[in-house]
């Protein structure tokens, strides 16, 4: 018997990251029988050419993400950037962030100065959000430019972390999946995250950095977690990899309450994506997972000091339910099923975007609309469940039915869980569409890999769509970005999507009026009060509109309106300033008089009232003191033109002793 052994004829065994060396769509085969004959010469280990993809489709989506949004830097403020930052007195307050030495009187102070007590509520729920606007502030004012920019790298850093995140995933997943694949899904589905105009409420929006920098911190702490589960990483690195994640989910929890899935999504994508056993995927999230009661806890206690410490959960849900006309629970809840297959409609067919939509509220789980919404959810879940239950060993079914759920459990606490005044924002869908645009990038990739075999020709349909839906996309953002770029431009698109609500007409006033032009904001203000007479924010800015176009007696008039339906109002400092202003146009001096001196006995420095009592002391000929307080207004605003020209008329009483008519 001969000492040698015959080898057999057949081609050298390939290492075995060859078969990861180019994009495929095929399906990993089950490993062939290996021949105990060893062989003599194996081939060289190839380099793998694609490794560089997943970097770079992360770079172009974060690029993108710049490109299309840098010209937006300079675009103003807008609605609640004034509510919840310019205007709030709990931001305005340079002791904000030691709330937790005084919980009790943080959170009770709102009520206390009359203001909206969901200032504390928001300012307890979201402190890292507000650390991020208190730099900015700090840095630079309230200039928009620098608020914007932080945005803007933030939806950049997202799109990048939807690569890394899904990409890590299924390079990790133990399901059958072609290379190709692995690359081809989380690139498309980054990309279309980053371009798509849905995420302008997110970015563009300064206020709504809630939502984007909770979304960074999710998705930065899933892919630190799942980086730190890779095979053969343990030690320092893993550990120091799920730290950096526990602080960032921590982060997230502590930035807005859309969070409080991810945890639990954490789980999911081990189990059912990478195909750990549920207890042991549940075991490897268990730090996630303990930060979990953080924002149930936090609403509990803040509740509880709002309703005089009780413990009341039906309260603790409606924390922040609309206090002037709340809304049932079962009834948000049945509008909410519709408005969720609403988002997935924009998603899907961008047109329509609205900053403050009309949405009907429906009453009941059996009324048709909710129905037809119930029937798609269910479709959905069933549809995608079947799907992976019958290609159990596949990665990408699994996926879309993961991406499924994900959309459904990041939406479903602002849509669901807690009553919220407005029925539709498209902000809250920022976080939940990267499941609906990795299943899209999914589709894609089926018709990437089956048509070819179909038909040879059809190779380039796949990368043709998706270069299709990016232009569509892009076009369709910065053709949204351009109706945010002035207040008037949103706020008459917003109007003629919304006219029958008198929130957008009041909105649409103020832009005019702070354009200089009062017809029009007058018009407006009458408009929203046809449809709601008691709205008091218009009742007022109708009031001051009419007396910038010198029409002091219908100012007085509305004023004196707006004091009828709340006598409170009269006590609050703009509501006296405008009516000491309208006595004042209507030559009641006197009474004008007595409530100005009443207002600086509060505030002896306001500007503003020092002027209009000093130009009331001019009207009743008094010169000395008119110029007595009009020097102390020109002392603290000295470059008011109105107050130097009122000193100049008033020095000219003394000597001739003459009444100068102001024009």
């Amino acid at each position: 018997m001969s000492k040698h052994r015959r080898k057999p004829a057949r081609r050298h065994a390939q290492p075995a990251d060859a078969a990861h060396d180019r994009p495929s769509c095929a399906d990993a085969a089950p490993a062939a029988a290996v021949s105990e004959v060893p062989v003599e010469a194996p081939a060289p280990a190839r380099s793998r050419p694609w490794k560089w993809v997943p970097g770079l489709s992360a770079a172009s989506a974060l690029l993108a993400s710049l490109a299309l949004y840098a010209w937006t830097l300079d675009f103003p403020m807008v609605f609640d950037d004034y509510t919840y930052l310019v205007d709030n007195p709990v931001f305005r307050d340079p002791g904000k962030f030691s709330y937790l030495l005084q919980f009790k009187e943080f959170v009770l102070r709102p009520a206390s100065i009359g203001v909206d007590p969901d200032y504390a509520v928001n300012f307890v729920l979201r402190p890292v959000a507000y650390a991020t606007f208190a730099i900015n502030e700090a840095l630079d004012g309230f200039t928009p430019r620098w608020f914007r920019a932080v945005n803007i790298v933030i939806h950049g850093f997202n799109s990048a972390l939807v690569c890394a995140l899904f990409g890590t995933l299924l390079r990790g997943s133990s399901l059958r999946i072609g290379e190709g694949s692995r690359l081809f899904i989380p690139a498309v589905a980054a990309l279309i995250f980053a371009v798509h105009p849905l995420a302008i409420e997110s970015v563009t929006y300064i206020i709504q950095r809630f939502t984007s920098l909770a979304t960074l911190f999710v998705l930065l702490s899933l892919w630190l977690h799942f980086s730190s589960l890779k095979p053969g990483r343990r030690g320092w690195a893993a550990f120091l990899l799920e730290a950096a994640a526990v602080i960032s989910m921590l982060l997230a929890m502590q930035t807005k309450e859309c969070s409080f899935a991810a945890p639990f999504m954490a789980v999911l994508l081990d189990w059912l994506l990478l195909g750990t056993a549920f207890f042991k995927a549940l075991r490897r999230s268990v730090f996630l997972l303990a930060l979990s009661p953080i924002i149930p806890m936090l609403v509990l206690l803040t509740s509880s000091i709002m309703n005089n410490g009780q413990f009341d959960l039906r309260e603790s849900f409606n924390i922040v339910n609309s206090r002037d006309a709340p809304l049932d629970h079962l009834h948000y809840i049945a509008t909410q099923l519709t408005v969720v297959m609403h988002y997935i409609r924009l998603m899907f067919w961008p047109f329509g975007l609205n900053l403050d939509p009309e949405w009907p509220r429906y009453q009941s789980l059996l009324q048709a609309p909710v129905m037809a919404a119930q029937a798609g959810i269910l479709a959905l879940l069933a549809s995608t469940g079947w799907w992976m239950r019958r290609h159990r060993d596949e990665a990408r079914p699994a996926l879309v039915f993961v991406c499924v759920v994900w959309y459904f459990a990041t939406i479903s606490i602002s849509s669901g869980l807690v009553p919220l005044p407005d029925m539709v924002a498209e902000h809250r869908s920022y976080l939940p569409s990267i499941g609906i645009f990795v299943i899209f990038a999914c589709l894609l990739d089926l018709a990437r890999c089956h048509l070819p075999a179909l038909r040879p020709w059809t190779r380039a349909v796949a990368p043709a769509a998706v270069a299709l839906v990016l232009g569509l996309l892009s076009w369709r953002t910065c053709q949204r970005n351009l109706v945010w770029s002035t207040d008037e431009s949103l706020w008459k698109d917003t109007a003629a999507k919304s006219p029958g609500k008198f929130r957008t007409w009041g909105n649409l006033g103020v832009a005019y009026s702070s354009a200089g032009k009062e017809e029009k904001a007058v018009e407006c203000f009458r408009t929203a009060l046809k449809i709601e007479p008691n709205f008091q924010n218009g009742i007022f800015n109708l009031s001051n509109s009419l007396l910038r176009l010198n029409r002091p007696q219908e100012s007085l008039e509305v004023t004196l309106k707006l004091i009828d339906l709340d006598q409170n109002n009269a006590r609050k400092l703009p509501v006296a300033y405008t009516l000491g202003l309208g006595l004042t146009g209507v030559g009641r001096h006197d009474e004008a008089l007595e409530i100005f001196k009443n207002m600086l006995a509060v505030n002896p420095k306001d500007a503003q009232v020092l002027k209009a009592a000093g130009l009331v002391y001019y009207r009743k000929g008094l010169a000395h003191l008119a110029l007595d307080h009009l020097r102390q207004s020109a002392a603290i605003q000295p470059d008011d033109k109105q107050t130097l020209a009122l000193i100049e008329h008033a020095k000219a009483l003394i000597p001739g002793g003459q009444t100068l008519r102001l024009r």
